[in-house]
C-alpha cells in the first residue's frame, strides 16, 4: 500500500512538471505567432522556471529515497541539467533577446516535454502495477480469513 501512495505522489508531481513545460511552451508559440508581448511572455516564463527546477529536484530526490531507481536516475539528470542551465543563467528568458532565444528555449523545452512524457508513462505504469498488487495482496488476506 506504501508503493501506492509513494507512485501516486509521484504522478501528481509528474504531471505538474508536464503542465508547467506545457505551459512554457504555449507562451512561447504564443509569443512566436505575436499575441502576447515579449515582456508579458518572459515574466509568465521566469515566473514557472524556479517552480520547475525545484519541483523535478523535489521528485527526483523522493524517487531516490523511496527506492525507485529507474525513475530516479532520469530526474536526476534534468536537475543535474537545470543545475548547470541555472549556474550559467541561462535560465531567465531575457526580454530584450527573447526573440533570439525562441528557437533554443522550445527546442530545450520540447526535449523536456518528451522525457517528461515518458516519465510520466512509467510512472503511470507504476501506479497501476502498485494498484493491482496492492488488491492482490487484500484478496489474498480476505481468502485466508475466509477459509479458515
Amino acid at each position: 500500500m506504501i508503493n501506492l501512495l509513494v507512485w501516486l505522489l509521484a504522478f501528481l508531481m509528474q504531471a505538474g512538471l508536464l503542465g508547467i513545460v506545457m505551459y512554457s511552451l504555449i507562451s512561447l508559440s504564443d509569443l512566436e505567432n505575436d499575441f502576447v508581448n515579449p515582456h508579458d511572455s518572459s515574466a509568465a516564463l521566469n515566473k514557472w522556471v524556479p517552480v520547475e527546477y525545484i519541483l523535478n529536484a523535489v521528485l527526483a530526490v523522493f524517487l531516490l529515497v523511496t527506492g525507485k531507481w529507474i525513475a530516479a536516475s532520469i530526474h536526476i539528470c534534468i536537475s543535474l541539467y537545470n543545475l548547470r542551465i541555472y549556474l550559467q543563467r541561462e535560465h531567465i528568458v531575457d526580454v530584450t533577446e527573447i526573440f533570439r532565444q525562441l528557437p533554443k528555449q522550445k527546442m530545450m523545452r520540447m526535449i523536456k516535454l518528451v522525457i517528461f512524457l515518458f516519465s510520466f508513462v512509467l510512472i503511470i505504469y507504476r501506479c497501476a502495477s502498485a494498484l493491482h498488487n496492492a488488491s492482490t495482496k487484500q484478496m489474498l488476506c480476505a481468502y485466508r480469513i475466509v477459509t479458515h
